[in-house]
């Protein structure tokens, strides 16, 4: 037969409030609870907000200021975002020895069986990978070893591109207008010096601060000054 169950007596639900009610307010010799006064409404912690009906506290976020960058600027004209203004492009540094150097000539490195082609006018222009700037009016050859020296100065003008030289009597002219060469411009031969001093590496480095090429690079104004019609002998 099931167990009967016995009857347990209404145990009396007893609060906080009720409970400091009995203990009564705190003495300074004595622990106990202090009742608040009806109708006060208890405060909790700044970050909890008490507004619902059944009293439950209902977590309050903080508001994070919204942060405007450069790129979403509005104007205040339309309200419309505005765009990130682009940083102006810096000019160009100027390089040490940019004052020096003279725009119309350059010295050029060159094979010495290449001058002497030159000079027999056999090859009538000069093929390079490279396209100097159109004031370059004459190119000072620089013959490497076992010459090491500059020995010639070619007059030239615009440089030409594959199909434009049409002169089979040059050297290579042929190659280069069938695009058989790794040369991208031609440069013509139109005047050639012969330098009655050659210029040794010594002599360009001590007395024009010219450091030897492997390609080219411009030459310095004292060079062109000083070195001028007087030193030189026409070929053609």
């Amino acid at each position: 037969m099931p167990a009967e169950r016995t009857a347990r007596p209404h145990l009396k639900q007893t609060t906080l409030f009720s409970f400091a009610q009995r203990v009564g307010p705190t003495s300074s010799t004595g622990h106990g609870f202090k009742p608040k006064p009806s109708g006060t409404t208890t405060t909790t912690a700044a970050a909890h907000v008490s507004d619902d009906s059944d009293g439950a506290s209902t977590p309050v976020k903080p508001k994070l200021a919204r942060q405007q960058t450069d790129s979403t600027l509005s104007d205040p004209s339309s309200g419309e975002p505005r765009p990130k203004p682009k940083p102006k492009p810096k000019a160009r540094a100027k390089k040490a020895g940019d004052e020096d150097r003279a725009e119309t000539d350059v010295v050029l490195s060159i094979k010495p069986e290449f001058t002497k082609l030159i000079s027999q006018r056999k090859k009538n222009h000069e093929y390079r990978k490279y396209k100097l700037k159109e004031s370059v009016e004459r190119l000072w050859l620089y013959e490497t070893a076992p010459t090491s020296a500059i020995t010639y100065v070619m007059e030239t003008s615009t440089p030409k591109v594959p199909g434009e030289v049409n002169d089979p009597s040059g050297i290579g002219n042929d190659d280069f207008d069938k695009g058989l060469k790794q040369s991208k411009y031609g440069y013509p031969v139109t005047g050639l010096f012969r330098l009655k001093r050659p210029l040794t590496t010594a002599q360009l480095k001590d007395r024009f601060d010219i450091a030897v090429p492997q390609g080219w690079r411009y030459a310095t104004r004292k060079l062109v000054e000083e070195v001028g019609p007087d030193a030189m002998e026409r070929v053609f």
